[in-house]
């Protein structure tokens, strides 16, 4: 397809439709939701089209230069901004069919209402992993307003019970275009965008009738399988866990259903929000491991335990949090490789002997844990380079195996006191527990489930 924004110049015209104004509870929303979606850039240029257009007649003819002027700007990086905000469903751009006319009409959409945005499985779920658990709940509290008391019955009275109709003689109903409120629909997707062809095909003989599909729920399809990365294969079966007979298909349960098929597949982490232009998740899985510093460790204990923890699952993260100074970040990497070596079991002992190591040798953060890791590896891959055999990890001069290593299990040691050669050894500086190969292994079981 044609990128049409190649054709913006500084002298090409363009005009604003917007049909309504953005209120004060607009811009709450902007700021409070699309804001961190879209950054600051993208948001201004959106309350730019709105605001400018009041200094204008409606659909007055402008020029580009104006907006490099009013930000600086280059075109080519406006029309990056301007493809975000397409994108998310905020502006929509037509451009004129007449020959030799470079005319560009940016339709304002106002911002989805709160409820809307929080409803909205795509929007939503890139917010949370955008800003975190703890400001996603600020927001959405900021956003809520009370439903009506209970137990109460509606009084109001009927029009035809307060006014009587008159004449009719010479009107008609006006078939004028108003100014009405253009309400964006969310982000900018199509139904085409998801081939049901290929569904309906994967659905024969199964409880699920065609008949359900309708337009909303195919819309959420394509939200879905857009968010998640689905098939069409993959989509039939959560549809089966979401469909009865009867009652058709649950949207609620398909979303609930989609997050945790894609959390299955991709080791419990859920997708995140990023421009086409950027670059991809570095190979050393960085955006992962830094997400994990804005999440609590109660949030992703039950993340890992599906949102049913054990009592003792409970009681091992509390005293973590109470008994040590370690940040979210590492106690979350640190329940994620304690879940992967023991296959589950989040062992007390354990868990609490790695969590004592790590704090005495001050790993404060996931991501400089992550990197240790990964020099770790690099310097065994040059060594395995340089070396003709196999050597032991105990055998490399001034490291030791951690106890915690072992699964709490005790080695058998030489009851006699060591000589001074031995009390030398152990007293040179060791690596620390976040250069254990056990972690990188770890690691790369997350980074192989991406």
């Amino acid at each position: 397809m044609m990128n049409f924004n190649d054709r913006l110049k500084p002298n090409t015209e363009f005009i604003i439709y917007r049909p309504a104004r953005l209120g004060t509870h607009h811009l709450d929303v902007i700021n409070e939701l699309y804001l961190p979606l879209i950054n600051a850039e993208a948001s201004m240029i959106y309350i730019y089209m709105n605001e400018s257009a009041s200094h204008y007649e409606p659909l007055a003819v402008r020029f580009h230069r104006e907006i490099m002027d009013e930000f600086g700007m280059a075109l080519s990086k406006f029309s990056g901004e301007l493809e975000k905000l397409e994108a998310i469903g905020l502006i929509r751009t037509f451009v004129s069919n007449e020959d030799h006319d470079d005319l560009f009409i940016y339709e304002v959409l106002l911002p989805l209402s709160p409820d809307a945005f929080f409803k909205d499985p795509m929007l939503s779920l890139y917010l949370y992993n955008t800003v975190g658990t703890d400001a996603y709940r600020k927001k959405k509290e900021r956003l809520i307003y009370p439903g009506k008391p209970e137990n109460i019955s509606e009084v109001t009275r009927k029009f035809t019970e307060v006014f009587t109709s008159g004449g009719a003689e010479g009107f008609s109903v006006p078939q004028e275009s108003f100014g009405k409120e253009n309400h964006s629909s969310g982000p900018n997707l199509d139904l085409d965008d998801f081939d049901f062809d290929v569904l309906f095909t994967h659905l024969k003989g199964t409880k699920i009738d065609r008949a359900f599909f309708t337009k909303e729920v195919r819309m959420l399809i394509v939200k879905l399988s857009a968010l998640f990365g689905l098939n069409a294969y993959d989509m039939k079966q959560i549809l089966l866990s979401s469909t009865t007979q009867y009652a058709g298909i649950d949207k609620e349960q398909l979303k609930y259903e989609a997050r945790r098929y894609y959390q299955k597949e991709n080791g419990n982490r859920l997708p995140k929000l990023r421009n086409e232009d950027e670059p991809p998740e570095n190979e050393g899985g960085s955006s992962y491991i830094d997400s994990l510093e804005n999440i609590n460790p109660l949030d992703r204990l039950n993340d890992i335990r599906s949102f049913s923890p054990s009592e003792q699952d409970l009681k091992l993260v509390t005293d973590i949090i109470a008994k040590t100074a370690l940040p979210n970040g590492v106690i979350n990497l640190l329940l994620e490789y304690v879940y992967q070596q023991k296959q589950g079991d989040l062992n007390y002992p354990y868990t609490m002997k790695i969590a004592k190591d790590w704090e005495q040798k001050g790993i404060m953060s996931a991501k400089d844990a992550y990197q240790s890791i990964m020099d770790f590896r690099q310097q065994q891959k040059n060594a395995s380079q340089r070396a003709a055999q196999k050597y032991n990890y105990r055998e490399r001069q001034g490291e030791r195996r951690p106890s915690w290593m072992n699964g709490g299990q005790q080695t058998k040691t030489r009851k006699h006191k060591p000589d001074s050669t031995e009390k030398t050894k152990d007293q040179t500086p060791q690596k620390t527990a976040k250069d254990d190969p056990e972690l990188q292994k770890m690691i790369e079981e997350f980074r192989k489930s991406r």
